[in-house]
C-alpha cells in the first residue's frame, strides 16, 4: 500500500505493508504533493527489533510503524523538522514541551495540567512530537507516534518553553542557560545516523537554546505541580 501523509508540515509518500500503519496514521492523510518517499525494509525492521527495550517482543506491523518514523526523521531534518522525545501540550494557544528520561513522569505531569486547567489544555503529543523551525519561531506538531497512552492530535502550536523534569518532594522551577540545557536537550533530540543530518540537528539545537526559554523543574505528583510549572514559565 502507498499513501501520502503529512507529518510536521511535510507531505511524504509512505509505502507500507501492514494495515496497522494505515490505521494509526489515517488522521494524517494528505492530498498534497509529497516532498519525498520512504519505505521500511526488512533490514529496517530488524534494526528496530534489535534496538527495542529489553524483554519486549513487537509484531512486524508495529516495527514497521516505528521504522517508518525513524526513516522520516532521517530526511525531515533537511526540511527544518526534528523529533524531540517529550510530552507537549497546548495551553491558551501556546505549546509547552516537557522532557526527561523515560519513566521520570512526563506523562503524569502533563496529566496534572489537564486535571488542573481542564479543557483549556490540549495534548499535542505525549511522546514523540516534531519541532518545525519557521522564521517566526518554533512550532510543536502532533504525530501518530504518541507513546503507550496514545495521546495526541493532528495540530500544532508555537513553542513557548521547554522544561526538563525530575522528581522531587517539593515543586521547584528555575530558568537555565544554554550551557546547562545543551546536554539534556541533546539526549532527547533524535540524532540522524549520517554526519550531514547530525550537523544540521546540532544547528537546530543551538537555535532552540537561543530562541526558546529553558527551565528545569523538580516536581511531585500533586496538582500544585501544574500550577507551579505554568507560573514559573509564564
Amino acid at each position: 500500500m502507498r499513501n501520502v501523509y503529512k507529518f510536521g508540515g511535510i507531505p511524504v509518500l509512505v509505502k507500507y505493508r501492514g494495515q496497522y500503519f494505515g490505521e494509526i496514521c489515517k488522521e494524517y492523510l494528505s492530498e498534497e504533493e509529497p516532498l519525498f518517499e520512504i519505505m521500511a525494509t526488512d533490514e529496517d525492521l530488524e534494526y528496530e527489533r534489535q534496538h527495542a527495550e529489553e524483554n519486549t517482543s513487537y509484531s512486524k506491523p508495529y516495527l514497521e510503524h516505528t521504522a517508518v518514523y525513524r526513516k522520516f526523521c532521517e530526511k525531515a531534518v533537511n526540511y527544518n523538522v526534528v523529533l524531540c522525545h517529550g510530552s507537549v501540550l497546548e495551553y491558551k494557544g501556546e505549546a509547552y514541551l516537557f522532557t526527561a528520561p523515560s519513566g521520570t513522569g512526563k506523562s503524569t505531569h502533563t496529566r496534572l495540567w489537564r486535571e488542573f486547567f481542564g479543557n483549556d489544555v490540549i495534548m499535542i503529543n505525549d511522546d514523540k512530537p516534531l519541532l518545525r523551525f519557521e522564521k517566526d519561531g518554533v512550532y510543536a506538531y502532533g504525530t501518530p507516534w504518541d507513546g503507550k497512552h496514545h495521546i495526541s492530535c493532528n495540530r500544532n502550536a508555537k513553542l513557548k518553553a521547554i522544561c526538563f523534569l525530575h522528581q522531587d518532594k517539593e515543586n521547584r522551577i528555575c530558568k537555565i542557560d544554554g550551557g546547562d540545557a545543551l546536554s539534556m536537550l541533546m539526549n532527547q533530540i533524535y540524532r540522524p545516523r549520517n554526519t550531514q543530518g547530525l550537523l544540521k540537528t546540532m544547528d537546530y539545537v543551538n537555535t532552540l537554546i537561543e530562541k526558546i526559554p529553558m527551565y528545569q523543574m523538580g516536581c511531585n505528583m500533586e496538582l500544585e505541580a501544574a500550577k507551579a510549572a505554568y507560573e514559573g514559565m509564564r
